[in-house]
């Protein structure tokens, strides 16, 4: 706004320009202080802004913070708490998907099959790495896209939440409201294919994604134990201090 730098200049030499003011031909002395305290203001909340910003950088925070694991561990919980604690918005994968599906992840595999549900993952995982300031909880399976999981891991900061199968086998008997929105892991749209013995099925699933996970992460953490606040403030630790490790 140049008309206003050179406003400030000459108010501070007590002359006002008619032409950018015309009002001070008639004395409107408080509208000049008003407008001066209202640009001053402006220009100190950019400058705090600015510094807010500088702090951020300067403290590592990466452009965005991605959540990955098998189910049950927490990730939705933790993002949320660590969104809270950053000041960073939250993003759930399937949440996201459900919306533009337009009916629960199971429904969108009974009707469609896994094969349809991953090609929408593979299509929002793809326009991830424009998001900014973003804490990301993605489905078990999104490590599964290894192409567009290299692109997101590319400014971000990648959190690997795990528990052993006992405590996963636990969590999942105890959630019986999300239950229902959680399809099989193996098999097609017929239930009957579905029905697998929930141990065998982790297992068989961990045995394929636990390699990807570890390779596709910067830190790994065990949530056995451990609050979604705690485990934001590990995560928030480590992003300061540039520390990654395997808690």
């Amino acid at each position: 706004m140049p008309y206003v730098i050179q406003y400030l200049r000459q108010e501070e030499k007590g002359k006002i320009p008619d032409q950018l003011f015309p009002s001070a031909r008639a004395g409107s002395i408080q509208q000049h202080k008003e407008f001066v305290n209202n640009v001053q203001g402006m220009a100190a909340d950019r400058e705090t802004q600015t510094m807010k910003n500088g702090a951020d950088k300067q403290q590592g925070l990466p452009d965005r913070i991605v959540l990955t694991g098998f189910r049950a561990t927490g990730k939705t919980a933790v993002g949320k708490a660590l969104a809270r604690l950053i000041g960073f918005r939250f993003l759930d994968t399937d949440q996201e998907l459900c919306q533009r599906m337009g009916c629960s992840v199971t429904e969108a595999v009974r009707q469609h099959g896994w094969p349809y549900f991953r090609e929408q993952e593979q299509t929002l995982l793809a326009e991830l790495p424009c998001w900014q300031e973003t804490i990301i909880a993605t489905g078990g399976g999104a490590i599964l896209h290894q192409n567009e999981w290299q692109e997101l891991h590319q400014g971000s900061f990648v959190v690997w939440l795990r528990t052993d199968l006992a405590t996963t086998l636990s969590r999942l008997a105890r959630d019986q409201k999300t239950a229902a929105q959680r399809p099989a892991l193996t098999g097609g749209r017929d239930r009957q294919e579905d029905v697998q013995d929930p141990a065998k099925e982790i297992s068989a699933v961990l045995a394929e994604r636990e390699p990807l996970y570890r390779a596709g992460s910067d830190l790994a953490l065990d949530t056995e134990g451990k609050t979604p606040k705690a485990l934001a403030g590990v995560i928030h630790e480590q992003l300061i201090f540039h520390q990654p490790c395997s808690l």
